[in-house]
């Protein structure tokens, strides 16, 4: 925590030194208007009639506006917004007649980018967007990740360097039996280190963190991967009267850990051959045992314990009409 402080501190000195200086204010965006034609369900008993139970067209609006804040090479802070999707005629959403509502206004990012003095440390502090280093497709641990946190990078050199991370995915979302934000926190902090030689490159990085107990109990957390479902308990449990809902875990541990750990690796050496291959480990400390319904309907009982490995490889060939190559993976379940 001494070292997190002296951080804010000399981000707070660095803003208050430009506050003297002219500061360069730069917008940007993009504007989407999508429409289609779709036939989702084709039918569907209700009472026994055949019915049609969605819209075959439909028409979405979406703007996300980027303002950034330069005061020098080394101080800047940047926010982003997204308005939408708006589904045209919705009321919910803001898209029916009268267009006023402000549901569908949100803060994706909000963060500020400092480098201290003569030096190649950089800072990023705030809502930011984030993904892990990955080879041969996309992350399957956090890829496209809006979070809070800080992110410090170093580079050693042309060839190495070395990131360090704290992220605070979920705090203050618990509410229930009398209590309010109660052991309801989860912190991961994190190393990377990229190395690049030629023709070749990797990037091993491992995660560390913490859940509270209560970080998932009473709440609906669908986003960025169903969070809820990959890291704590099946969350369609049984109630006392045996109908389907969340299940409140009952566990003596306060915290339980979790771990992730990868080992990217990219081979150039052999143009116009490419070649990419990732390893994966994960887990996470269960939390306890709980009642739930297999297939939404059989009472098994269930384990909040996750952990598994991914291993995936990728072959491609250039040429001038493309990429021909192989992709395979492997998961431990």
């Amino acid at each position: 925590m001494k070292k997190l402080a002296i951080l804010f501190i000399a981000a707070t000195m660095a803003l208050a030194a430009a506050d003297a200086q002219a500061i360069d204010f730069k917008a940007k965006g993009i504007w989407q208007v999508g429409m289609g034609l779709s036939q989702r369900n084709f039918v569907k008993s209700v009472g026994g009639n055949k019915t049609d139970s969605n819209d075959i067209m439909n028409s979405r609006s979406r703007i996300r506006f980027q303002m950034d804040a330069v005061a020098s090479e080394s101080l800047s802070g940047s926010v982003h917004f997204e308005i939408g999707h708006i589904q045209w005629g919705q009321q919910a959403g803001g898209g029916a007649l009268g267009a006023d509502s402000t549901s569908a206004i949100k803060v994706r990012m909000a963060f500020m980018d400092w480098q201290v003095p003569d030096t190649s440390l950089k800072v990023r502090m705030g809502l930011q967007n984030l993904t892990l280093p990955t080879k041969a497709g996309n992350s399957s641990v956090a890829g496209n990740l809006d979070v809070a946190g800080i992110v410090a990078s170093w580079q050693f050199s042309e060839t190495v360097g070395l990131s360090a991370l704290w992220l605070r995915p979920f705090n203050d979302s618990y509410s229930a039996e009398g209590n309010t934000n109660y052991l309801d926190n989860m912190d991961i902090w994190g190393l990377t280190l990229p190395v690049r030689l030629e023709g070749f490159e990797m990037t091993p990085w491992v995660l560390y963190g913490i859940r509270g107990k209560n970080t998932f109990n009473g709440t609906q957390i669908w986003n960025d991967g169903n969070p809820m479902t990959s890291m704590g308990a099946y969350p369609f449990g049984m109630t006392a009267a045996g109908a389907r809902g969340f299940t409140d875990l009952d566990t003596d541990k306060t915290y339980g850990s979790l771990f992730w750990a990868g080992l990217p690796v990219a081979i150039t050496a052999f143009d116009p051959w490419n070649i990419e291959f990732e390893l994966n480990y994960g887990y996470v400390e269960g939390m306890g045992r709980y009642d739930a319904l297999e297939r939404g309907v059989d009472p098994v009982r269930g384990s909040t314990q996750r952990q598994g490995w991914l291993a995936k490889a990728l072959v491609e060939y250039k040429t001038d009409w493309g990429r021909p190559g192989i992709f395979g993976w492997y998961g431990s379940g």
